[in-house]
């Protein structure tokens, strides 16, 4: 009896649902301004509804009262890190030009999608023998190649935005537009996910069968996943125009080396911090490492170099210390003055900024300073 209203059939339905939603909304945008990662999000988001639709079907009941659904292919393999790697950097590169040349990365997911409509072209009772001999051997061969081939690329991912994050606090004064704090959250969350994916896949190929209920408990994990991954995707990943070129750690460092001696450095510092007390440069909420540069006339290598080696901070640091510096100074003159109307006026243009920033300079809350300032001495 084929039964799509039971509970773990409508779990897996809604999530569907949102995806098949927000898949039609990605793919609109994306044609509407252009975005390649939009198109990425869609097709993971594809992928994993494509994840979710053998379960819906199978607590309904369809694969016991149709057997000759036996292989096909609903569930899409090898291709979701490989889909996010992709959506990863366009997301933090909108500029990046892309290669026809990435769709070969596809090709294990064809072969596969090959093999199971192969497969699937047979009657029951040949499929029914296949599984049989071969069905076992078949499964934990595109277990253990699937995981590693989706691992690489997720660990590829997490390296690229780690790369950019770093890029970030040595080029931007202001990063909260544009750190997509919620691609990290889901980069490590979904690995979480797709190891104990892999936990429940290997228990199946290698220890003992699991049954469907027993799987399900790994399907309301994917479900939530990918419920997060549709609504988080949709209304935070929004492309924005910056262009992320990072060089290898080493010929960085050599080449800032080779703009600056000893004693060009300590002038440099000088100038640097000369300008940043006088002229209070820092008060510019968008400030880059580039504007800076034009202003003291140097490149940015040797001014990343001046300020890593010479101030042992990157950019967004060296920056906002100074902030915290005159909001300290301003908050200990002006007590009744709001925390934000100073925290702005020096050059904050985001309250959660302002607050890690000074919690990390100062260790402790705005909320505590000010209200030591203002017990204080008149």
């Amino acid at each position: 009896m084929i039964d799509f209203f039971n509970p773990r059939s409508l779990i897996c339905f809604i999530a569907l649902l949102q995806g098949v939603v927000f898949i039609a909304l990605l793919v609109r945008r994306g044609r509407r301004d252009g975005t390649r990662a939009d198109y990425w999000l869609a097709l993971l988001l594809f992928l994993l509804c494509s994840a979710l639709v053998t379960p819906f079907i199978g607590f309904a009941g369809v694969y016991d009262a149709n057997p000759w659904l036996t292989y096909f292919p609903f569930g899409v393999y090898y291709a979701t890190g490989v889909a996010i790697w992709l959506y990863t950097r366009d997301l933090t590169d909108a500029r990046r030009e892309f290669s026809p040349k990435e769709l070969l990365l596809f090709v294990p997911a064809v072969v596969y999608l090959g093999a199971r409509l192969f497969l699937f072209a047979h009657g029951v009772e040949w499929k029914n023998d296949f599984e049989d001999r071969y069905g076992r051997l078949f499964e934990s061969t595109v277990f253990l190649t699937e995981f590693l081939w989706n691992l690489v690329f997720l660990s590829l991912a997490i390296r690229h935005y780690r790369k950019y994050r770093r890029w970030l606090d040595d080029n931007f004064s202001d990063t909260e537009r544009i750190k997509f704090d919620w691609l990290r959250n889901f980069l490590y969350v979904f690995t979480v996910v797709y190891v104990l994916g892999a936990v429940f896949d290997f228990t199946n190929n290698f220890v003992f069968h699991l049954s469907y209920v027993q799987y399900f408990y790994f399907e309301v994990v994917l479900a939530l996943a990918t419920y997060y991954l549709a609504l988080a995707g949709y209304l935070r990943s929004r492309t924005i125009d910056v262009r992320f070129r990072p060089a290898p750690p080493e010929t960085e460092d050599a080449a800032r080396r080779a703009v600056l001696s000893d004693d060009e450095l300590e002038r440099l510092k000088r100038r640097l911090e000369t300008l940043m007390r006088d002229e209070k440069i820092y008060r510019e909420p968008q400030l880059t490492l580039g504007e800076l540069a034009k202003k003291l006339g140097v490149n940015t290598s040797a001014l990343s170099y001046a300020i890593n080696r010479g101030f042992g901070r990157n950019f967004n640091d060296f920056v906002n210390e100074f902030r915290i510096r005159e909001v300290c100074e301003t908050l200990a003159r002006e007590r009744r003055r709001s925390l934000l109307d100073v925290a702005f006026a020096c050059g904050f243009n985001s309250k959660a900024t302002f607050n890690r920033a000074f919690r990390k300079f100062t260790g402790r809350a705005p909320k505590e300073f000010q209200e030591t300032a203002a017990a204080g001495p008149e």
